[in-house]
């Protein structure tokens, strides 16, 4: 794959595989100012008789990716945070954490009841439907 023209979602060529390490293309892209980055290889369908690689990425996620050092070391965990193919808690959440999605677990729309409380406000309590009306 070495070499293959990578081709973006929004059709445009931005470089060419320079390595695959760690089921990461590494995308060179720029002809002055080259920089390297890496891309899932969940994300990128090959077509060998075109030596094309395509990526189902935009160019700016991609351009946005980051950077792979001189060496050829980046760090796949930050790569995978970046396109979304991390754990979303790699730690366990902390009291505080725990009680704040507990807390904001009855505020979800689903619950209306649940968080208005009368407010006492400059004309009367905001709530128009827990007012009483007079009937005669």
């Amino acid at each position: 794959m070495r070499g293959y023209e990578i081709v973006t979602s929004d059709d445009r060529v931005v470089g060419h595989v320079v390595d695959v390490r760690h089921g990461f293309l590494v995308v060179e892209s720029g002809r002055i100012h080259k920089s390297r980055h890496p891309v899932p290889r969940e994300f990128v369908h090959v077509v060998d008789e075109a030596a094309k690689a395509f990526v189902t990425v935009p160019r700016r996620i991609l351009m946005d990716a980051p950077k792979v050092g001189k060496d050829g070391y980046f760090d796949s965990d930050e790569v995978a945070r970046h396109y979304g193919l991390a754990e979303s808690y790699a730690h366990q959440p902390t009291a505080a954490e725990h009680r704040r999605a507990e807390l904001r677990k009855h505020m979800r729309p689903g619950f209306p009841d649940e968080h208005h409380y009368s407010s006492p406000a400059l004309l009367g309590d905001r709530r128009i439907d827990l007012r009483r009306v007079k009937t005669d």
